[in-house]
């Protein structure tokens, strides 16, 4: 599934990246300020919680 979510500030896409890897998620892109990248619907709220932990998204 696509996830689309609001940066808070300015970040290395890598850096993004590579916090996503464990959670399968792939096809990361900034947008418009916006994070989008694909992941599996069982691994989202994961992926959500640790892009909060580093800061990345509100």
């Amino acid at each position: 599934m696509k996830v689309n979510y609001q940066l808070k500030g300015t970040h290395d896409i890598k850096a993004i990246k590579e916090t996503l890897k464990p959670f399968g998620g792939r096809c990361a892109k900034i947008v418009d300020g916006n994070l989008e990248y694909q992941i599996k619907e069982e691994n989202q709220n994961a992926a959500f919680e640790q892009l909060k932990e580093n800061g990345f998204i509100d």
